[in-house]
């Protein structure tokens, strides 16, 4: 799908998103028989109105929203019969109309993860490879299964399992092998720390046991940050590496389990000349592509240049290393159980690799059998997408969310939506749910011209027993308005910075 396509599907989703909350609103002004003068799909000229017995239903020529404009909301309108206006009504109806938005936007990711659950079924969290000797081993867990349930509840997310193992308590996984459901309890182990580092103009070669960076014999984080931009050497018992120290990661000691997450597999799932849907990479020049691991490195490898090195220690022990690749790369791959060649460049493999419509997951979606099991998935599964949304807005805050890219604007939606729609229906779909939730849990932030400012206004005149001046109010939410206008300038800015960035 190009480009256009890719608007046209933000357009529609966005569409639909608008139209489900706006009908939240509208559903609650009619049970509290407050007339409704407009339901509108859309802002600006009209292309399309039709009177109904109190509403006009109208399409208009901007489709980036839509509005349900109600009798006497604005305070300075006189249309609408006495009594049947917005400000007529008693607070507690205003603030069910007001609440009536966000409560339609997450009931809608509800049915639709049902739906998605029922007909496509949910992706869980897989274990690619069980590493030898370890907890995840002698617990009795294998290479490909599904985990399902952790200490008898659903996790979707392997950060949630992470947390979980790094508790370093006892815990039962359920996991799914073969169609069934096997149960095994394991007690995580504490492994040392990991440390990822990327250095340029590299030389040297490592070997044997990790001895000392710059005479420090522990790494630590700090260390690391201090180091960032200069020169330095790591020695080992047999060699060493040296360069300046461009980027790391570094994980502290942790409880651990003892294996790797499945994500993608090395199957493509559709054509990317000179490979074919059904191809498996097998090699990137020396590097073997065998799980989702393999797959990261290929990526860090292919990211680097000749004179740049990758270095990952687990503790002592050398996990990984290696120079980065030239500008033209040697796949081998497998194509109808015969093995190929091909040479491309590394940005076109870059590119494949980073494109999450190119290749196969390892795991396909889990299809409960019955309808009970699939309403408890599905409900497990939005409950959690609440949690973090509630998180993210009112206990991380926005603004933090927003400079760590948890939040996204109309760009970065767009191209959530673009990527997903490669994808196939069901992607279209699990990204529908999760954004009609957010927005629900959005619109319930306490500011001016959100929803949740006018439950707060409500809720400020049911506790005093004072109405409170629809002016001010009205005015309030216009001002509140247009920062929330600014806002959405400021996020757009904010995507594409992001993009600019990659």
């Amino acid at each position: 799908m190009g480009f256009l396509g890719a608007i046209i599907s933000f357009i529609v989703v966005f569409m639909a998103i608008v139209v489900v909350h706006e009908l939240g609103h509208f559903v609650f002004a009619k049970i509290f028989d407050v007339e409704v003068l407009e339901f509108s799909i859309g802002f600006g000229p009209a292309l399309w109105k039709r009177r109904g017995r109190d509403t006009v239903f109208s399409i208009r020529a901007i489709p980036f929203g839509g509005y349900v404009r109600l009798a006497g909301e604005n305070p300075e309108d006189s249309e609408g019969q006495e009594g049947r206006r917005f400000y007529d009504k008693k607070a507690w109806q205003r603030l069910l109309i007001a609440f009536g938005g966000p409560l339609f936007s997450i009931l809608a990711g509800y049915v639709l993860f049902i739906v998605i659950v029922s007909v496509w079924g949910v992706g869980l969290s897989g274990i690619g490879t069980v590493l030898p000797g370890t907890p995840a081993e002698r617990a009795g867990l294998k290479n490909g299964d599904m985990i399902l349930k952790v200490n008898g509840k659903y996790v979707f997310d392997p950060s949630v399992i992470s947390e979980i193992i790094k508790r370093g308590e006892k815990l039962e996984v359920t996991v799914l092998r073969d169609g069934k459901k096997v149960r095994v309890v394991a007690k995580p182990q504490m492994i040392p720390e990991q440390v990822d580092v990327v250095l340029g103009s590299a030389e040297g070669t490592p070997a044997g046991l990790f001895k000392d960076l710059e005479g420090f014999e522990n790494i630590s984080a700090e260390l690391l940050r201090k180091f960032r931009g200069v020169r330095v050497r790591f020695n080992f018992e047999e060699g060493y590496v040296e360069g300046v120290l461009q980027d790391f990661s570094y994980v502290p000691k942790r409880y651990a389990l003892g294996f790797v997450y499945a994500g993608y597999s090395n199957v493509l799932r559709r054509d990317a000349p000179p490979f074919r849907k059904g191809d498996r990479i097998l090699k990137v020049d020396d590097i073997p592509i065998g799980d989702w691991l393999w797959m990261i490195r290929a990526v860090s490898y292919l990211s680097l240049s000749k004179k740049d090195a990758t270095l990952e220690l687990y503790g002592r022990q050398i996990d990984w290393f290696s120079y980065g690749s030239g500008e033209n790369v040697t796949v081998l791959f497998e194509r109808d159980g015969a093995r190929r060649k091909a040479v491309v460049s590394k940005e076109f493999l870059l590119k494949l690799f980073r494109d999450p419509s190119v290749f196969e997951l390892s795991m396909k979606p889990y299809k409960p059998k019955g309808i009970l099991e699939r309403i408890d998935i599905a409900v497990s599964r939005c409950n959690w997408i609440l949690i973090l949304s509630w998180r993210m807005v009112f206990g991380k805050g926005l603004f933090r969310s927003i400079a760590s890219g948890e939040v996204a604007g109309p760009v970065g939606i767009a191209q959530i939506v673009g990527t997903a729609s490669k994808l196939g229906m069901d992607s279209i779909l699990v990204v529908v749910a999760v954004i009609t939730m957010s927005l629900g849990i959005f619109n319930l932030l306490p500011l001016p011209a959100l929803d949740g400012g006018r439950i707060v206004f409500a809720l400020v005149e049911m506790i005093s027993r004072k109405k409170v001046d629809p002016k001010l109010e009205a005015l309030i939410h216009t001002i509140g308005f247009f920062f929330l206008m600014l806002l959405l300038i400021f996020l757009t800015f904010v995507d594409i910075g992001r993009m600019v960035g990659r």
